[in-house]
């Protein structure tokens, strides 16, 4: 089967197209036909081998010191049809339309991948695809989309409620920004200011340029901070927060934990955990977009061949919204 291999650290230039065996169903295994795959943050961390808190060194352990050998394939997400399925299978039949994430497996870039019908925590989650979408868009919507709704669902948002959304503009954000709305929340979107009226359209109430907007922080006045970016220190926030409520932060790193206690002290809470990946969790988002209540910005599509040129995009932080790869096969 056709697939982009990862053959070495760093660069866009190490995703090669390729041939790899079509791997078949064990007796609880599930074959999905890939027709798109998402382009993440998570992707290009793990290229790059810069994960946060620390995790790139035994990240890189794992998958090969000189060079990746035991992941050949990346791609977290993905959108497809069941192929075939191993006897022991009940939930799932050839023909199925699905989507979902791959977890620390990856290997969404590929015509063919092979997922456990009932995943563990770090073999991924899968559902039925959304109806009212491509399979572009549904491939695009689970890792950002899971994040989103967790960050939402623990700030306990209430209508009129303020949040501040810091690096609104990529996939995370996008979705935090239209959840807080169905929420009824005032929205403070930043990023680059070429981000602005694509930030309008979902619906920000203030769309700021980081570069050139000075953050409107002040004593209490947000229900949550949500940085996406995570290049700040949580003591430049927490101030902002009203007591009891949340500063998010996407991408943690090791000084966003040792503010944490300040949250704690001032009556505000820190949170760096991320979404748990479930079954039950994409079929919440599935159910939000055939509502026609959240939608995927789908900012541009590769051909899986075009991998490397994917990921560049993703490098010089152009992208609006979600990118793609689409499989023709």
């Amino acid at each position: 089967m056709k697939a982009i291999i990862w053959t070495r650290y760093h660069d866009p230039d190490g995703l090669v197209p390729g041939e790899i065996p079509t791997p078949e169903p064990g007796p609880d295994e599930v074959l999905i036909s890939i027709k798109a795959a998402g382009v993440t943050a998570g992707d290009g961390e793990m290229r790059r081998m810069k994960l946060p808190l620390g995790l790139g060194l035994p990240m890189r352990l794992y998958a090969g010191w000189r060079a990746p050998k035991r992941i050949r394939v990346l791609g977290q997400e993905f959108a497809g049809v069941v192929a075939a399925v191993g006897e022991n299978v009940g939930d799932y039949s050839p023909g199925d339309e699905v989507f979902g994430t791959t977890g620390l497996g990856f290997g969404a870039y590929a015509e063919y991948l092979l997922l456990p019908e009932k995943p563990d925590d770090a073999q991924g989650c899968m559902a039925a695809k959304p109806r009212n979408c491509s399979f572009a868009e549904a491939a695009a919507l689970p890792t950002a989309g899971m994040e989103a709704m967790h960050f939402i669902d623990e700030a306990g948002l209430r209508a009129g409620d303020e949040m501040l959304i810091i690096g609104a503009g990529g996939s995370i954000g996008g979705f935090c920004l239209q959840l807080a709305k169905l929420a009824g929340a005032r929205v403070i979107a930043v990023d680059r200011g070429d981000k602005l009226d694509y930030l309008r359209s979902l619906g920000a109430d203030e769309a700021l340029d980081f570069a050139r907007d000075p953050l409107p922080l002040g004593p209490g006045r947000y229900r949550a901070i949500i940085d996406v970016v995570g290049a700040g220190s949580s003591s430049k926030y927490i101030h902002s927060i009203a007591k009891g409520g949340g500063y998010f932060v996407a991408n943690p790193r090791l000084r966003h934990i040792a503010g944490g206690w300040a949250a704690k002290l001032s009556g505000r809470r820190l949170v760096i955990r991320p979404a748990e990946q479930s079954a039950a969790e994409l079929s919440r988002l599935a159910a939000l977009v055939d509502a026609g209540e959240l939608k995927v910005p789908l900012y541009k599509v590769f051909p899986l061949e075009e991998a490397s040129e994917a990921h560049r995009m993703l490098d010089r932080g152009d992208k609006r919204g979600n990118v793609a790869l689409v499989i023709d096969n």
